[in-house]
């Protein structure tokens, strides 16, 4: 199906094969993409492109983004949706820990759902694709990239990897991370706990901060924490984390939603 979808207050006519876009509404995520435009710039990677929305919110306000998407039937929509933005660079890969082969599970009526199923065998009816999985640091140095400003990352779960294989990038060029936080996946998928994620994310971003609404909590201070996870857990809030190894990076971000839990 296609669909003319608002992002960032431009329309884009957009199209999949699932239910995404039906499901999608009018607008395209609109606290997503203004947490993107205010800390998007430079050098981008989306990492987890699907078939496009986030790259080209990314688009309009970052010099060039690399938009990364493992499974090669989703990849089709992604490299179709995002030729109308020059700055866009599509690759067909899925960044991890390690380079090698992989599958990627996903229900054919919801795309975005896609999991790296290295842990956990689908159920019946899903759609499985082998996919190629590459390091982030590989991609870097294959493209040739002088800089790494900012990073959206949502792996349904594969967030983990994905660092473990950026140790160079996050080192060299310390980027802004944007990223999910799915208990779901991490439970079923990775077999990982929140918790565990969390001092995983902790140890890489000297500054980690949980987004709800316009609030943000601060994931180095216990108290913070706890409420976070308790919060995200039973009650699904607080899904988006943003990292980064400078304060000072965030002082738009900082002026414009409020420090504390809602």
């Amino acid at each position: 199906m296609e669909a003319t979808v608002d992002i960032g207050g431009n329309a884009y006519t957009l199209a999949s094969d699932d239910n995404y876009l039906a499901n999608m509404g009018a607008s395209f995520e609109p606290e997503t993409v203004k947490l993107l435009k205010i800390l998007a710039h430079g050098v981008a990677l989306d990492v987890g492109a699907n078939i496009g929305c986030t790259a080209l919110a990314m688009a309009q306000v970052c010099d060039v983004v690399h938009a990364f998407e493992p499974s090669p039937s989703t990849y089709h929509y992604l490299a179709m949706n995002t030729a109308v933005a020059s700055n866009i660079k599509t690759h067909n890969v899925g960044l991890g820990a390690e380079q090698g082969e992989s599958e990627l599970t996903f229900s054919p009526d919801n795309r975005s759902g896609g999991f790296v199923s290295n842990q956990m065998q689908a159920s019946a009816g899903h759609t499985i694709e082998t996919i190629t999985i590459r390091t982030m640091d590989q991609m870097v140095r294959s493209a040739g990239l002088s800089s790494v400003d900012f990073v959206k990352m949502d792996v349904e779960g594969f967030e983990v990897s994905v660092i473990r294989g950026a140790p160079e990038t996050l080192r060299r060029f310390r980027p802004t991370f944007v990223m999910e936080m799915n208990h779901w996946c991490l439970n079923a998928f990775q077999r990982m706990s929140v918790p565990d994620f969390l001092d995983v994310m902790r140890a890489a971003f000297p500054v980690l901060y949980a987004v709800q609404g316009n609030t943000y909590a601060d994931l180095h201070n216990p108290d913070y924490s706890y409420i976070v996870m308790y919060r995200h857990i039973l009650q699904g809030q607080y899904a988006t984390l943003v990292g980064t190894f400078d304060a000072a990076r965030l002082s738009m971000f900082s002026s414009l939603y409020s420090h504390g839990i809602d």
